[in-house]
This record gives C-alpha cells, sequence and structure tokens, in this order.
C-alpha cells in the first residue's frame, strides 16, 4: 500500500503547516489535482476540533489519476483552518491536519504519490 501526502504545489508549508486561524470566510477556489495511480473518490474536511467528517465534496463525482478539478467552497466556512481527508479507489486514504483554506485559495492542491 503506498502512502499519499496532500501537497499545496505553490505553498506547501505555509497551507498545511500554518497556525489556526479565526475569520469567517467567503468563497474558497482551489484546483485539486490527482497524481496519483488511483481514483480519489471522496473528499472531506473537519474542523480540527471535532472528530466528525463533513459532507464529501465530490458527491457522486470522482477525480480519475492525473485528472484535476476546480473545487468552489462558498458556504461561509466559519474558520480558515481544516483538516482534510482523502479517500482512494484501492480503499487507501490519507488525512493532512491544519491545513490553511484562506491561503490556499486560488493555489492548486496536489495529492502525489511518496
Amino acid at each position: 500500500m503506498r502512502i499519499r501526502s496532500l501537497v499545496a504545489a505553490l505553498a506547501a508549508s505555509a497551507a498545511l503547516l500554518a497556525p489556526a486561524a479565526s475569520a469567517q470566510t467567503e468563497s474558497i477556489d482551489f484546483t485539486l489535482t490527482n497524481n496519483t495511480e488511483h481514483v480519489l473518490t471522496a473528499l472531506f474536511i473537519s474542523l480540527p476540533s471535532t472528530n466528525e467528517w463533513e459532507e464529501d465534496i465530490f458527491g457522486a463525482d470522482v477525480l480519475g489519476s492525473g485528472e484535476s478539478i476546480d473545487i468552489s467552497i462558498d458556504d461561509g466556512l466559519p474558520e480558515c483552518v481544516y483538516d482534510i481527508r482523502a479517500d482512494f479507489s484501492d480503499g487507501d486514504s490519507v488525512q493532512v491536519a491544519e491545513v490553511n483554506f484562506c491561503e490556499l485559495d486560488g493555489e492548486e492542491l496536489a495529492i502525489n504519490e511518496d
């Protein structure tokens, strides 16, 4: 089983390791790219302070190997920092803690094979 990591293409350490921020956000737009050999079947976000995941951002959609999709989250996120979980067709999943969505806005988030 390969381990996958989420990496913000242009600001990896800033987006993934940023301290918690508290601010009402407007629309957050980013491009998600699947650089793995497996289909990405689900993408979830959650506040770091909870153990529950929000709805699957993909719904019925999936993201094939080598594909990209533009994602817009426009439900007025109450914070900037969220945890992310990505699920794959091979049953594997990866979680990344404390992604700063405010800094991610307009950037690319790439899912890469390790």
